[in-house]
């Protein structure tokens, strides 16, 4: 699963600054080496994105919300001791992840992982572990692959929120580089 793109304000403003591309500049007017270099910026600040749809792949590693009270979801929110996983509480940061916006996703699933104790931890784990065998990932045992999507979960979220709270402005990273360059 990968979500739209989402760009982030600030991306027009470095291709303003780096590649003098207004944002009314026709497409079509770019050159090879332009275009390259779109390509280039894009990559260079897509680490937000890039998170983001780590994290959309994990979420979609699970099983989708049913009607039975006692779903997944509902085992999840009792082993973890988080009403974070119920799908009201969490529906709505999906779906804006899946639109490129993963931010919401990413605070609210390292809230629910940083109220986790040792022992809702392993047993949030072991109902993951359950899932995602159900769906196919196998050749360990359960609570190692729960372990391993918590984990994940939670460097990947991480990365979503550094990712977006180092988006700095173009003055940010020309001081940056200026100051690395003096040195």
């Amino acid at each position: 699963m990968v979500p739209d793109v989402h760009q982030p304000h600030t991306f027009a403003e470095f291709l303003e600054v780096h590649l003098n591309l207004t944002p009314e500049f026709e497409a079509a007017g770019l050159s090879v080496e332009q275009v390259a270099n779109v390509a280039l910026l894009a990559v260079a600040h897509s680490d937000a994105y890039a998170a983001t749809a780590h994290l959309v792949s994990l979420m979609g590693g699970l099983p989708v919300p049913s009607d039975d009270p006692k779903d997944f979801w509902f085992r999840l929110w009792q082993a973890s001791g988080s009403s974070i996983f119920m799908p009201p509480n969490i529906t709505s940061q999906v779906l804006r992840a899946l639109n490129g916006d993963g931010t919401g996703l990413a605070y609210q699933l390292l809230s629910a992982f940083e109220e986790m104790d040792r022992e809702q931890r392993a047993a949030a784990g072991l109902v993951i572990g359950q899932a995602l065998e159900e769906n196919g990932v196998s050749g360990y045992r359960q609570v190692k692959l729960g372990k391993w999507w918590l984990r994940d979960a939670e460097a990947t979220a991480w990365r979503v929120v550094y990712a977006t709270q180092k988006t700095g402005s173009v003055d940010r990273q020309i001081d940056f580089q200026e100051g690395w360059r003096q040195r």
